[in-house]
């Protein structure tokens, strides 16, 4: 099953999804960190209990990347607003052969909504993956309009997922399903290289035909 992780790891690089798909990456990221402390803190359960969370499920836990996001969280009043329906909740469509996995689902002026939980804010509008997850969502739950809360400025932004942000969400997973049936995209080389624990493996392994399709 391809999992929105997998979908938006692509954006990132291509065969950093290759890799993450077929042989998996346990890490332990700010954002992860962050998701955490806001389903702790939205449930009034404070931020010791989303590090023993972390902790009981991540064997990569790392203590600064914790208090780094834990030092930047805002926690807005705007989501008194939204009342809390479910969290952690996994969504999935065998008809895409997707997985999704929503922070928390929400209830505004009774309208559903599924909440993700990111970073920092752009200037305007929301960051391409939080597009992205606004698509994929749409596909699988029905629900057209995605919260995005960025935690370490408060906001709260709303994306509509309109047909151009469904076909690209689309055209991505018709990406991953290539991905899953073996085809490795071309090497590209970029900052994140410097921090990919696949780099080695990815600097040996030569590009083929079927690789300018990805």
């Amino acid at each position: 099953m391809i999992r929105l992780s997998h979908i938006t790891s692509y954006l990132t690089c291509p065969r950093l999804a290759y890799y993450r798909y077929h042989f998996g990456e346990e890490i332990f990221s700010e954002r992860q960190a962050v998701r955490e402390i806001y389903l702790s803190l939205r449930r009034g359960l404070g931020t010791d209990w989303a590090k023993q969370r972390i902790l009981a499920t991540n064997k990569n836990f790392k203590d600064e990347i914790f208090e780094r996001a834990l030092n930047k969280f805002v926690f807005s009043k705007v989501l008194e607003d939204l009342r809390c329906l479910d969290w952690d909740v996994v969504f999935t469509s065998e008809d895409l052969g997707v997985s999704l996995l929503v922070d928390e689902i929400v209830e505004f002026r009774e309208e559903r909504f599924p909440l993700f939980v990111s970073l920092n804010a752009p200037k305007e509008g929301v960051w391409l993956p939080d597009q992205i997850r606004a698509g994929v969502s749409a596909l699988i739950t029905n629900l057209n309009r995605t919260i995005i809360y960025y935690a370490y400025s408060g906001e709260i932004r709303v994306v509509d997922a309109s047909i151009g942000v469904r076909r690209r969400a689309l055209k991505l997973i018709e990406r991953l399903k290539m991905i899953k049936n073996g085809f490795m995209p071309k090497r590209n080389e970029t900052n994140y290289c410097k921090l990919c624990s696949f780099a080695e493996d990815c600097k040996q392994t030569p590009e083929t035909f079927a690789s300018k399709f990805l």
